[in-house]
């Protein structure tokens, strides 16, 4: 079902967004489909091609380079054979010239005995020197056609990356548009926005079931709640743009209820994610509707969740000390845009995080 659901975002995002028409809309937004797991799968593909981009790129340098090399051999292989090809040529002229003589005739014309002798030994080296030269036009010969493989294999191999970073950018292109497609559908379109609030809460119910899976951590230095009021942000100087609890919208009247706080950077544009207080990483991965995520255990069943990280710098069993840098901002598994989705909860269950912070 999943598959029909980005088949169909993607046919939409094709003819206009936001989806308007009804045969999609209906199917879109039947039960049984997660507008979550269309928007994981536009961004497991974005991150694949974003990667895949990377490493052609970087492949394209490295051929680059050897191109470069091979260019150089060829031009070498080039050059010693038209030098080679210069000197037997003039030596063929020679020989040509002495044809009109015998041999005989060369070495009865010396003077003296020591002189035939002479003659001859120069004959004989000159025919020597002669096979050598041939010997050595034909390596060179080798040689030229080897360097011209190479640089002409160097070439195919350049056109076959620039082919594959072209297609990653189509791609890029493509998920990035069809992503935008679908926010603004949710942004624009009630039906779309009430269906992906509903997703959103199972996927809260899902989350819920993982914490209650977590092993407690029992060591502790500090107690999490002591330290109520004296909180520093997640992201140093950011601005919370969503606050917690039920929310009514201002153009479809609907009420949704918001487990967390939504945080974007300030004037400093500072994008380095902290963990407000000392822990234990018991989740750094993917979760459906919050993206890239990490989830601090603060003791006593008290946990803080990041979500819609770009990049997570802690894995699970990292004890983290205060402000420490666990990630990057980002906007992975966002509904709204590149924003930090922040979660307390005390015993398990979400609590309002802003009083907890020293504003």
């Amino acid at each position: 079902m999943s598959g029909l659901l980005i088949a169909l975002v993607t046919t939409a995002t094709l003819l206009s967004p936001p989806v308007t028409r009804t045969e999609d809309l209906s199917t879109l937004l039947a039960d049984e489909m997660d507008l979550l797991e269309a928007m994981d799968k536009l961004d497991t593909d974005k991150a694949a091609q974003e990667k895949a981009l990377r490493e052609n790129k970087h492949l394209k340098e490295e051929i680059l380079r050897r191109l470069e090399a091979a260019q150089k051999g060829f031009d070498e292989a080039r050059d010693q054979l038209h030098h080679e090809r210069v000197t037997i040529k003039k030596r063929l002229s020679a020989y040509i010239r002495l044809k009109k003589l015998d041999t005989w005739q060369i070495l009865a014309s010396a003077d003296d005995y020591t002189t035939y002798l002479r003659r001859r030994r120069l004959l004989h080296q000159l025919i020597e020197d002669d096979e050598a030269r041939i010997r050595k036009h034909h390596k060179t010969v080798a040689s030229f056609r080897s360097a011209k493989g190479t640089l002409e294999l160097e070439l195919n191999e350049l056109r076959a990356v620039e082919g594959r970073i072209k297609l990653a950018r189509q791609h890029l292109a493509r998920d990035i548009a069809v992503k935008n497609a679908l926010l603004d559908s949710v942004r624009n379109d009630k039906a779309y926005f009430k269906k992906a609030h509903h997703d959103l809460g199972r996927a809260a119910q899902k989350l819920q079931q993982k914490i209650n899976t977590f092993e407690q951590w029992k060591r502790h230095r500090s107690w999490f709640r002591n330290a109520k009021g004296q909180f520093g942000l997640p992201i140093l100087g950011g601005r919370i743009v969503r606050g917690f609890g039920k929310k009514t919208h201002p153009r479809f009247h609907t009420v949704t209820m918001h487990r967390g706080m939504d945080m974007v950077p300030g004037r400093n544009n500072n994008r380095k994610i902290r963990a407000i207080f000392m822990g234990k990483v018991v989740y750094a991965g993917w979760l459906r509707g919050y993206g890239n995520t990490v989830i601090i255990d603060h003791t006593k069943n008290d946990y803080t969740l990041y979500g819609h990280l770009k990049k997570m710098n802690v894995v699970v069993g990292d004890i983290v000390e205060t402000r420490q840098m666990i990630g990057l901002l980002g906007s992975s598994g966002s509904l709204t845009g590149e924003r930090l989705y922040f979660e307390l909860r005390l015993n398990g269950e979400p609590e309002n995080p802003v009083p907890w912070f020293n504003l």
